[in-house]
């Protein structure tokens, strides 16, 4: 290879790699099929975050949740109850009857090249809103750290976890 391809090809390199170390950036609240207050309901009445994400203390992704967890307390069986008059419940209540899982707008996004293992994270007593914010003052959740890779790492440091790259690219 010349000596011209291989500068090129360096440049190239450090470009990219200032784009991976940038990263992600914050985003503005995020349009849902059904308004969800986490407010009221991580605010108010203190449910907490491992109720509705029950997969993060036990797997990599913390999950959306599903129909079911909503209507469990919305829509015991079959019938609205709480909150019954208002208009979001007549949506996941429509949801519901027509059988279909609510098609929730993900919030927090990594690149396809990062993992956040979630399991690890509340495994290590982390608090959901480090990551996420403070969520239960939130009526529309957004994402309010940049979630890249320098965000990261420093809290890697601060906290003395590992900082190898097969932590979270793997």
């Amino acid at each position: 290879m010349g000596r011209g391809i291989l500068i090129a090809l360096g440049v190239v390199v450090i470009v990219m790699l200032g784009i991976v170390i940038a990263g992600g950036t914050t985003r503005g609240p995020v349009e849902q099929p059904i308004p969800f207050p986490h407010d009221v309901h991580a605010g108010t009445h203190q449910i907490p975050c491992l109720y509705c994400h029950s997969s993060a203390e036990r797997s990599i992704s913390a999950g959306i949740p599903s129909m079911e967890v909503c209507a469990g307390c919305h829509l015991p069986g079959g019938v609205p109850l709480v909150a019954a008059d208002s208009p979001a419940v007549r949506v996941l209540t429509a949801y519901w009857n027509a059988g279909e899982q609510i098609p929730w707008v993900r919030v927090h996004k990594l690149p396809d090249h990062a993992r956040f293992p979630h399991m690890l994270h509340v495994v290590a007593g982390l608090e959901c809103q480090e990551c996420h914010g403070p969520v239960e003052t939130m009526a529309v959740m957004e994402q309010v750290e940049s979630l890249n890779m320098g965000w990261c790492i420093q809290c890697h440091r601060e906290s003395d976890a590992r900082t190898d790259c097969f932590v979270c690219h793997y």
